[in-house]
């Protein structure tokens, strides 16, 4: 005998697969940020234009994965919240995060969330977190300044 639980027909169409509401959300979302790129110029358009189009074809594959499960009716039903305390703190971590960049800046924002989010998802060695973090922003500060001549939003020690 196999353990794994199947679908009847009245079990899926209990509730919307969350994968249908993510990859909805997800298309939906990036398409309505990849119109506001047409104003920006070429080389800084560029970035947001790659990324977008790439979350809007991964959208595209979680709303066909969760398409071809339902026909398949094989898998189990999906809970949608394993933990909303959790779920609810990324939310809120994300709003705080988007409030210190305009508040503080993208740098000392972005420097400050990375060891914060890391250690909230159990990640505890300093030296990663660190070198992760000088990585990361670093990183950002040679692509937007360095390379394309992009100011991002300014540092509140700077103003």
């Amino acid at each position: 005998m196999t353990s794994e639980p199947t679908n009847t027909a009245s079990e899926s169409s209990r509730g919307i697969d969350p994968d249908l509401i993510a990859g909805t959300v997800i298309v939906l979302g990036a398409g309505v940020l990849l119109t506001r790129t047409s104003d920006m110029p070429g080389m800084t358009a560029l970035l947001p234009v790659t990324m977008l189009s790439a979350l809007i074809l991964l959208g595209v594959l979680l709303i066909g994965r969760c398409v071809l499960r339902r026909r398949r009716q094989t898998v189990a039903p999906i809970k949608v919240f394993d933990d909303a305390k959790r779920f609810f703190g990324i939310v809120a971590s994300i709003a705080i995060y988007v409030a210190a960049v305009a508040l503080l800046g993208f740098y000392t924002a972005t420097a400050v969330m990375i060891p914060v989010v890391a250690w909230c998802f159990g990640y505890r060695s300093l030296k990663g977190v660190l070198l992760a973090d000088l990585i990361f922003t670093g990183g950002i500060a040679i692509i937007f300044v360095l390379l394309m001549g992009q100011e991002l939003p300014t540092e509140f020690f700077l103003r």
